[in-house]
């Protein structure tokens, strides 16, 4: 790339949109070419992997990606045992001082052809804790992707009641799917 040719396009980060002020359930809506899909699923799943979220394909079972005619993948932290004791009996706090590894969140990704690109969508559906970890290290996937030319566009990070109802990465829609319980 010379000096003449711009940077390729980026949303905006986490802390730049409409949810990036709250610590609230986000999601990232990205949008890129059709080609790049594989580039874009493996980056963001590398970067879930960072925050100690593990793959969780037990939660797709009773989905149906073909309703909505999405690929999917979920990613899922923490257990029952750990929510209970920690989260529910005001035990939290007992978090902050040795990071939240056992803190509960369930993350969500789908990827919609449509026409020659391709709509990538990073969902919390449980978490809201774990908000800013999970948005700044799929910023800094989106970094990584942008810097190896990858071009991303789409609206970027907002909450995740505002994306829209046809897609598994909706939370009612991921409820009604067994994505979330």
């Amino acid at each position: 790339m010379d000096a003449a040719t711009p940077p390729p396009a980026r949303p905006p980060r986490a802390e730049d949109g409409p949810a990036g002020r709250w610590r609230i359930a986000r999601a990232c809506v990205l949008q890129v070419a059709r080609e790049a899909q594989g580039a874009t699923v493996d980056a963001v799943s590398a970067a879930l992997a960072r925050t100690h979220l593990r793959p969780a394909p037990e939660r797709t079972s009773s989905a149906d990606p073909g309703a909505t005619g999405e690929s999917l993948w979920v990613w899922e932290r923490g257990d029952i045992v750990s929510e209970a004791l920690l989260d529910n009996t005001g035990l939290s706090l007992f978090t902050t001082r040795i990071g939240p590894f056992s803190l509960k969140a369930v993350v969500v990704v789908t990827a919609r052809v449509e026409g020659e690109t391709c709509r990538v969508i990073v969902s919390m559906v449980v978490g809201s804790q774990l908000a800013d970890e999970i948005s700044r290290e799929v910023d800094a996937a989106i970094d990584g992707l942008v810097a190896n030319g990858t071009r991303i566009e789409g609206p970027g990070w907002m909450r995740v009641a505002d994306l829209p109802r046809d897609t598994l990465a909706h939370p009612k829609t991921a409820r009604e799917h067994g994505i979330r319980a």
